[in-house]
């Protein structure tokens, strides 16, 4: 029995962009993206990646925490090294802006990838616009400049290499088996046998990705199931006809698993992985639910919308394995709201030609076969092409305006607190809140964490390198005993004491967020111990009585040097933000940006 050849969708093929109102809708959208990918607000960890790959290129690899003095010899499992070190290298080479830049432009790859996967399905122009755009909008979100970029990168390459691979094997009535070839009397099709030996790409991007970003789980659960429903659907057709070719795909998904091994900690990675994607993080936003009545996931609904329409009224054939895995991705997005970064591109990839048989079956933006530029006199051209040209100024401002700076605002970071600590050379052991330890150790922290400078008793690396009774001391500090919903502690930690981090190992200096009552009142209790060095609207500092209170001591700070406000904090600085008034030489080597 021949089998029937692959069924193609009866749609034309992509026809270039051609004429210049389908050049200046390609370009406005192009700009609308960038601005959306290009959002320039600091993460709050960025001071510790880059310190850290930093670190890593003059040091090599450290096995245990630095830069703590809390967690002294305890192992670090850092699953962020490679994009630690290209962001230490970008830092240094071409500074803030250009990390902008190239974060910028990784966004709009994806854009491309996902454009040039329409053009190859024959999607028209304005349905490729759309779902780019939307693709774009509720990706800003989570386009900072973070080691999360390198997975979402990672995961666009992927899915353009699945999509490549099995380019008409989707959408088939009839699925067929690549690999031409017989068996049982049974000639198969060989018109993806050479597209699927470009499998073989996903260990070494598995490598890649499993060395940059601990998403890599993600993304290799989403390939193992890709290649898994594949086999089941070729497996319900043929039966065993089908058995050597899911073979050569059970093989490449070995090869995948195996590559994810090849990293400085070998399976120790995975088994740690594993313990701590079981232990809840409620402590951290971006592993909560997202709450779907805030206005931020207006885009998200907007998103699921035009999918659940497009797939409902498309004429075009449904890919069950697409559907089925996104259906997979949309339910994690719905429990860990930074899964819905991967739910976003998958959506590009694969809902967008859905979406132009949606507006083909409605006949919206359909324009013929010469061009989508409508005839009209040389009044309304003109009037046009003004029209692009006004829309272009405002969106090349956006963008420029977003590219170019990295503000630290005053009023979310200790910039005006740590600019205190410089002037009056604070040093020694400082308890900090974690969303601004790594800003802290970074401006603060020497190239060797024993020598003279800064040390913190907990940092966002969070459970990576610090052991869980030190992850439930911090927060019962900050949050107290708090809302389940909003933190997690251990069973096996000690029992609750909210003061405990301001004795272990005799901390001297602690910086706390106004904005977190419960460690205000933990101080405000503890004023027999500590007293009040520095304070404006955002932050505290103290200082231990004994160091700081006694004029015998040389660390004395009479109250005339100490500043007590209530002073709103306004206005930003360039990242990094260090305080520094007059670095030394040594600063200066290690750190080229300072002034």
């Amino acid at each position: 029995m021949q089998p029937t050849p692959p069924h193609q969708d009866a749609i034309p093929a992509a026809r270039p962009v051609t004429g210049w109102f389908e050049r200046g809708i390609f370009v406005a959208t192009l700009m609308v993206c960038a601005i959306a990918l290009a959002p320039n607000v600091a993460d709050v960890d960025l001071w510790g990646h880059v310190q850290y790959g930093r670190d890593l290129l003059r040091d090599g690899l450290p096995a245990t925490t630095t830069y703590s003095f809390t967690a002294e010899g305890y192992r670090w499992i850092n699953h962020e090294n490679l994009s630690e070190i290209l962001l230490a290298v970008g830092a240094d080479s071409v500074g803030p802006i250009g990390l902008l830049i190239a974060k910028c432009l990784l966004g709009i790859c994806v854009i491309a990838l996902i454009m040039h996967h329409a053009a190859r399905h024959g999607v028209g122009l304005f349905a490729s616009c759309i779902v780019s755009i939307m693709v774009a909008v509720n990706l800003t979100y989570h386009w900072g400049a973070r080691p999360q970029l390198f997975s979402y990168v990672s995961f666009a390459l992927l899915l353009a290499l699945l999509e490549y691979c099995f380019h008409g094997w989707s959408g088939s009535r009839r699925l067929q088996l690549p690999f031409g070839r017989q068996q049982d009397g049974v000639q198969l099709p060989e018109y993806s046998s050479r597209r699927m030996r470009y499998l073989w790409l996903a260990p070494p991007l598995f490598f890649l990705w499993t060395n940059a970003h601990g998403g890599f789980v993600a993304g290799l659960c989403i390939y193992l199931a890709y290649l898994a429903f594949r086999s089941l659907e070729a497996f319900s057709l043929y039966g065993k006809a089908a058995l050597p070719v899911i073979s050569r795909w059970l093989m490449m998904m070995a090869a995948a698993i195996l590559a994810t091994l090849v990293n400085p900690y070998g399976p120790h990675l995975h088994l740690w992985l594993l313990e701590s994607l079981t232990v809840p993080r409620p402590e951290i936003v971006e592993w909560h639910a997202p709450n779907l009545t805030e206005s931020i996931f207006v885009p998200f609904w907007l998103m699921l919308a035009l999918a659940a329409l497009a797939v409902g009224f498309s004429r075009k054939s449904r890919d069950m394995t697409h559907l089925f895995v996104w259906g997979v991705i949309l339910w994690q997005s719905l429990q860990h709201q930074r899964h819905i970064a991967f739910l976003t591109i998958a959506f590009g990839f694969w809902m967008v030609v859905h979406v132009d048989g949606l507006l083909r079956r409605l006949n919206l933006f359909q324009t013929g076969s010469e061009s989508a530029a409508p005839r009209m006199s040389r009044l309304l051209r003109g009037a046009l092409v003004s029209a692009f040209v006004g829309t272009f100024l405002l969106l090349s401002y956006r963008l420029y305006s977003r590219l170019n700076d990295m503000p630290v605002k005053r009023a979310e970071y200790p910039v005006s607190a740590f600019e205190f600590m410089a002037r009056h050379q604070l040093k020694g052991r400082l308890v900090v809140t974690y969303n601004w330890a790594q800003y802290a150790l970074a401006a603060f922290g020497t190239e060797h964490p024993q020598s003279d400078g800064i040390t913190v008793a907990f940092d966002g690396r969070f459970r990576t390198c610090y052991p869980q009774e030190l992850v439930d001391a911090h927060f019962d500090f900050i949050a107290g005993t708090g809302d389940d919903s909003l933190r997690y502690r251990s069973p096996t930690s000690p029992p609750f004491n909210d003061s405990a981090v301001l004795s272990h190992l005799d901390p001297n200096l602690v910086l706390i967020n106004r904005f977190q009552p419960h460690s205000i009142e933990v101080m405000s209790r503890n004023q027999g111990e500590w007293t009040l060095l520095y304070q404006d609207a955002l932050a505290q500092l103290w200082g231990r009585r004994s160091c700081y209170d006694d004029p015998t001591s040389a660390n004395y700070l009479p109250p005339t040097a100490r500043s007590i406000t209530d002073t709103a904090q306004e206005g930003s600085i360039t990242w990094p933000a260090f305080p520094w008034k007059q670095p030394t030489e040594r600063q200066v080597a290690h750190h080229p940006d300072l002034p």
